[in-house]
């Protein structure tokens, strides 16, 4: 008996200590509906609440993995000036100063250099080199040069322009991957949230249970284990209770996370859930798969290949060099600009490439091989989407088949416990029977909870995987609802 009393002692702290919230039903356990006027805080501290699309608008604007796409973007800008300067002229202002010795002329015998008779009757008309004096000029000039090879223009142009589009397909590709992540994580902390509920609300009935076997011991139509038995129970759904508890927590971090927030981060969020049942058009949905974005990446790559290999083919085609100068020189600054001081120069030079050692012919066969590489790549990559998304469908067909039948089967175990409850209160089962009513409630709750968290996230799969947001609703994408254009 002393043992008894020192574990419904136990009990009784436990259950005052229990929230208000504790024993409350827990209908719409799975979502079936929006629920945007439920507040959920994950981590304290945060006057801020998040709805399910904040929480995804945030992770586009600060997740680290777009960050990086878009700084490859702008690098793209960068490498598209590159392609540009292959077709334009450069233009520079040269300015020099020199100061040299130079009496290789006096040494030439045309000249009147070299070894003269000492009575040459000319002497002194040409300095000796000993003679020569360093000199100093000043030059100013601006110089023009242009290479001019439209082909190879045309094929690094084309290169950039559509290595931009690929990146434009891999920011979006990026931005379907991070929504999913997001949305993912905001469905977790549903869930969780909802584990906890349904175990508040298991403690709650074992709290009820304790006290009717508590009563039905004190007129003798149970017995002491039926209490003890009540008593344990309790305790034992206390450090799974816990577990769910911190998993909130846990969940808020890995949103956070994805959002590009510290994990630690204050949160909260609305309840939202929305689970989708429209019958999908399986031939459309692999259509669309075969146009996203990652597929229109390989495709995009294989034409940069060949714009390659035409700026390659290129470099042994004739090409114009063009060359223009024009400037001044002097022998100090005062001097440079004076009449007659002026130079300049042109010249068109027509360059035939015949002979390269065969590196161009190396190059473009690399290139040819890369194509069809990649051309192989594509085939695969298309296979494998396909098996992607006829998984997915198949594994959502299962999965809003399991939550319809969870939901019929939560509805059952309700009732089941609520007349075992009644039959227990008038001593017309035991408390086995009972405690087995109440266990198989919970699963069922469970199960519906676990059914409901595989729709959404298989839709928001599914979305990303033919290259829709996963934010738009299955309805309003063209074809995709079987039934509605």
């Amino acid at each position: 008996m002393l043992r008894l009393a020192k574990v419904l002692t136990t009990v009784i702290l436990w259950a005052a200590a229990l929230p208000t919230s504790w024993g409350q039903e827990v209908t719409d356990a799975a979502g079936e509906v929006d629920r945007h006027d439920e507040i959920l805080v994950v981590r304290p501290g945060s006057d801020t609440v998040l709805s399910l699309r904040d929480c995804v608008e945030i992770a586009w604007d600060q997740n680290d993995l777009m960050q990086a796409e878009r700084s490859r973007r702008r690098e793209l800008d960068g490498q598209m000036n590159q392609a540009l300067s292959t077709g334009m002229p450069t233009l520079d202002l040269v300015g020099e100063w020199t100061r040299g010795r130079d009496p290789t002329f006096a040494l030439d015998e045309s000249f009147g250099g070299g070894d003269l008779p000492e009575d040459f009757p000319f002497e002194g008309l040409l300095p000796r080199p000993e003679a020569i004096p360093a000199q100093t000029f000043w030059t100013a000039s601006a110089d023009l040069s242009w290479t001019l090879n439209p082909l190879q223009v045309i094929g690094a142009v084309g290169a950039a322009n559509l290595g931009i589009e690929r990146q434009e397909l891999a920011i979006a590709g990026a931005s379907y991957e991070i929504a999913e992540s997001a949305i993912n994580a905001y469905y977790g902390i549903i869930l969780t949230a909802e584990v906890v509920a349904a175990r508040e609300a298991e403690v709650a009935n074992q709290l009820e249970f304790l006290e009717i076997t508590k009563l039905r011991y004190e007129l003798g139509m149970a017995t002491m284990q039926d209490t003890l038995q009540a008593a344990v129970r309790v305790a034992n759904l206390m450090p799974q209770l816990r577990r769910a508890r911190q998993e909130v927590t846990n969940a808020g971090s890995r949103l956070n996370a994805v959002m590009g927030r510290d994990p630690k981060e204050p949160l909260t969020i609305t309840k939202e859930t929305r689970i989708e049942t429209d019958p999908i058009d399986r031939d459309r949905a692999l259509a669309l798969a075969l146009q996203r974005p990652d597929v229109g990446q390989v495709e995009l790559y294989v034409g940069m290949l060949g714009r390659s290999r035409q700026a390659q083919r290129a470099e042994m085609r004739p090409y114009l060099t063009m060359f223009g100068s024009y400037g001044f020189v002097g022998r100090t600054l005062e001097t440079l600009t004076d009449r007659g001081h002026d130079s300049w120069r042109a010249a068109i030079t027509l360059t035939v490439p015949l002979f390269d050692g065969m590196f161009t012919r190396g190059q473009v066969q690399q290139t040819e091989a890369s194509i069809q590489r990649t051309k192989h790549e594509l085939s695969g990559l298309k296979r494998q989407v396909e098996v992607e998304v006829l998984d997915l469908l198949n594994s959502l067909d299962t999965a809003r088949e399991n939550y319809r039948a969870a939901r019929l089967n939560l509805v059952r175990s309700e009732d089941l416990v609520e007349q075992m409850t009644m039959m227990y209160r008038l001593g017309k089962t035991d408390y086995l029977s009972t405690l087995v009513a109440e266990a198989n409630r919970s699963d069922a709750r469970e199960n519906l909870l676990q059914a409901a968290y595989e729709v959404l996230t298989l839709t928001a799969s599914l979305k990303r995987a033919i290259g829709r947001s996963p934010l738009e609703p299955l309805i309003a994408i063209e074809g995709l609802v079987q039934g509605v254009n």
